[in-house]
């Protein structure tokens, strides 16, 4: 009777439990905030003592121990040894799943019908999982972070994880699988700020048997955004390789001889007109999610209009203002645009060193990217492994000292239009590879404007009273495509920034010798 009456309260709990949780309007959890783990598995998975690069910690194995193979044993053993240079994170290279989801670092987690995306803090790496019922366009492909289907059963959000390599590890203490390795990660609400996530591995060329690891992931109700930890482009600007330029980079003053920064200048641009069939989400602000790649017509090798040379591919042109479609530099500017359109300058782009592009050249980085709109945000991914968040609750701007490589973006539906404001740069990011400046002063002021089923519009307004003497638009559409998002693994496969530099160095070389 007692053991009865024990059965009939737990699963009044847990009725009771359920029924408290926070659901979306199709009545799915609602898994979307911030999270982050309290454990020390990023280090090692299983129970470990303390060494000097490896606080102790707790295993998160079921069983406590690995199975693996008499072989795999010895070569985790081999990584263990090796793990300070070895560990491909020791490289900045993209973790991986399941690694990623309980590295020391928060996530940001967007949940809408169709897609889950999960944004890190640490190198902007993202996930976007789909859960449309879908199968993957492109099976087979192997993906540093492998590629994620989810669906619901019950109230348990479940991710099949497949075509990883194997280059990646599950933690800094060589743990590691194949590139045969299937994951299923169960994300399970216990609570409004509580989620249990399982992930079970299965790779019998490592394994003896599948095994599960099983953690908490944690809300964190303090933090109302992620903000960013490029790795390897700390890991550059402090040994040197990438340096700093005192014009641009925050927080350089305006030059003393600059001509005034007249902010008021500018020319009415036409007026967009959206359709009345324009496809809208519940709250009745038009529908662009999506994949979309830029007509950008040579944005990436310049933004005024340029024939084609021996470096650069030809542009368009896309500046609509001024009307003459030419960037209104300060003279010193310009001087710098020419000067970094030299072979010797290549190195310099921070994009040659897979950095984030920044806001608006992340755009028309001849690459695709996805827009989601999840409630409260748009966020947009983009292939080249870096993401935006944008806001729409109208909040305020980080103070003046916080500064990004993407900046810090708010944004709001006026009528049909998406406008998105941008400040708190770091000044570090090119506007393209023929050199355009830019610096931590700009503000930038986006449009996303449907103009059909399949078209966005997009505006970008500059003010930037450094490098310019007046604000200037450029203007592009954004063509959806019925795609998926891949990876661009930049940093692990880039094999040209060794040659960038080679040609620097001579050039320096030579400069010195002549001097």
């Amino acid at each position: 009777m007692l053991a009865r009456s024990l059965i009939s309260l737990m699963l009044i709990s847990g009725a009771v439990s359920a029924q408290s949780l926070p659901r979306t309007t199709e009545g799915s959890p609602n898994l979307q905030g911030i999270w982050q783990v309290a454990n020390r598995a990023s280090y090692n998975i299983e129970d470990h003592v303390a060494r000097h690069d490896m606080p102790a910690g707790r295993g998160v194995v079921d069983g406590g121990e690995i199975p693996y193979q008499a072989w795999a044993l010895e070569q985790r053993n081999a990584n263990f040894s090796a793990r300070a240079a070895a560990d491909p994170l020791s490289k900045c290279y993209l973790p991986g799943v399941p690694r990623m989801m309980y590295m020391e670092f928060p996530f940001h987690i967007f949940q809408t019908n169709d897609h889950v995306a999960i944004t890190f803090e640490w190198q902007q790496v993202f996930r976007l999982i789909y859960a449309n019922g879908e199968p993957p366009m492109y099976p087979g492909i192997e993906a540093w972070m492998g590629h994620s289907r989810g669906r619901w059963e019950g109230d348990v959000f479940v991710v099949d994880v497949t075509d990883h390599n194997d280059s990646t590890w599950f933690d800094a203490a060589g743990n590691f699988h194949s590139d045969a390795m299937q994951l299923t990660e169960r994300y399970t609400m216990l609570d409004k700020d509580t989620i249990e996530y399982a992930v079970s591995i299965d790779d019998p060329q490592v394994f003896t048997r599948p095994w599960t690891m099983r953690m908490e992931l944690h809300r964190q109700t303090k933090m109302d955004r992620i903000l960013e930890y490029q790795c390897q482009a700390e890991v550059e600007e402090a040994n040197g390789d990438f340096e700093r330029d005192e014009r641009v980079w925050y927080p350089a003053p305006i030059p003393d001889d600059n001509a005034p920064f007249d902010a008021a200048a500018g020319s009415p641009l036409p007026q967009l007109s959206v359709p009345a069939e324009v496809s809208r989400l519940a709250d009745g602000t038009p529908d662009i999610s999506g994949y979309y790649m830029a007509d950008a017509g040579g944005a990436n090798y310049g933004l005024e209009a340029r024939e084609r040379d021996f470096l650069m591919p030809a542009s368009r042109g896309q500046v609509v203002d001024p009307p003459d479609g030419r960037l209104p530099y300060q003279t010193w500017a310009r001087e710098e645009s020419n000067d970094r359109a030299l072979p010797h300058r290549g190195y310099d782009d921070p994009t040659a060193h897979c950095f984030v592009a920044g806001v608006p050249r992340s755009h028309y980085v001849p690459s695709p990217f996805f827009i989601l709109q999840p409630p409260g945000y748009v966020v947009v991914l983009h292939e080249r492994m870096s993401w935006r968040q944008i806001p729409l609750d109208g909040r305020a701007h980080l103070p003046d000292q916080m500064r990004l490589w993407q900046g810090d973006s708010v944004g709001r539906w006026i009528d049909d239009t998406l406008v998105v404001e941008s400040k708190n740069f770091n000044g570090k990011a090119w506007l393209n590879e023929a050199g355009d400046v830019i610096s931590h002063a700009q503000t930038v002021v986006e449009t996303f404007t449907p103009t059909g089923a399949d078209q966005v519009i997009y505006r970008a307004t500059v003010a930037d009273p450094i490098a310019y003497t007046r604000p200037w638009t450029i203007e592009m559409p954004f063509n959806s495509q019925d795609e998926e998002l891949l990876e661009v693994a930049c940093l692990e496969d880039n094999g040209d920034l060794q040659h960038l530099k080679d040609v620097r160095d001579e050039y320096r070389a030579r400069q010195q010798e002549e001097n």
